[in-house]
């Protein structure tokens, strides 16, 4: 879900996207955003932009 420049993780964790719209995980892993504007995890699974924020499988 974003709030303001931030996006808030399922868990509640806050994080800040960088200038390519990826950012780190609380734990270090590396989340990208691809040219399509979907983010994706480490796992492969691609998270897809909707109004709120993002939907992921």
């Amino acid at each position: 879900m974003r709030d303001g420049g931030q996006l808030v993780l399922p868990d509640g964790a806050r994080v800040t996207p960088d200038a390519s719209g990826g950012f780190n995980l609380p734990n270090g892993d590396r989340v990208n955003r691809d040219r399509s504007g979907a983010l994706v995890l480490k796992t492969g699974a691609r998270c897809l932009p909707d109004p709120t924020g993002y939907s992921c499988p």
